[in-house]
């Protein structure tokens, strides 16, 4: 049911799927679609969780190679849009935006989301080796960074002029925000 409902809303967007042709596509009653999708935002949760669950075993597998925090935020961006290039961009935008709609559905927490839980623990690795600033708080700074991240592929194409460079730059101030300060003591 899900594929089914994910080709239509490729095909057509989500607000202008079809659920009668998502259901007869995956050759089940109408009611039936209901029981496991109450609205549409639950297919795109559903959708999440599957693509999350497919990162995060891409990302586990690079994290199991020699790695700095940096090449991991950066691996994070690229991973997002290889999202984006299997997906349409409209399927894409739909997604992402799910994180900042009013109508998400609210049963999910941020243990739900394994790319938070992966990046949540290196950033603590990270601090734990001096790294990151000893004050930072590594899951509220691992949403901040994927939030973020998202807001930027919803408001960008990947035509879109500079993109790329601006990715680098927000996964280097996103950095800076997490590094200690190296500076001598400034005072007022």
């Amino acid at each position: 049911m899900l594929d089914a409902a994910v080709v239509e809303f490729k095909r057509n967007g989500t607000a202008a799927a079809d659920i009668n042709a998502v259901v007869a596509a995956a050759g089940v009653a109408r009611s039936t679609f209901y029981f496991h999708f109450p609205t549409k935002e639950h297919v795109l949760l559903e959708l999440i969780r599957r693509e999350e669950a497919h990162v995060a075993r891409e990302l586990s597998r690079f994290l199991d190679e020699p790695h700095d925090l940096p090449a991991m935020l950066t691996e994070i961006v690229r991973l997002v849009m290889d999202l984006e290039s299997r997906w349409n961009g409209s399927l894409f935008r739909d997604v992402i935006g799910l994180y900042f709609s009013p109508t998400r559905p609210d049963d999910d927490e941020w243990t739900d989301h394994p790319v938070i839980v992966l990046l949540a623990a290196e950033i603590l690795r990270a601090r734990n080796r001096g790294e990151v600033h000893a004050d930072v708080d590594a899951f509220p700074s691992s949403v901040f960074f994927l939030l973020g991240l998202y807001a930027l592929f919803t408001t960008t194409r990947h035509t879109t002029p500079g993109r790329d460079a601006l990715l680098s730059k927000y996964v280097a101030s996103a950095l800076r925000s997490l590094l200690p300060d190296r500076s001598p003591d400034r005072r007022p």
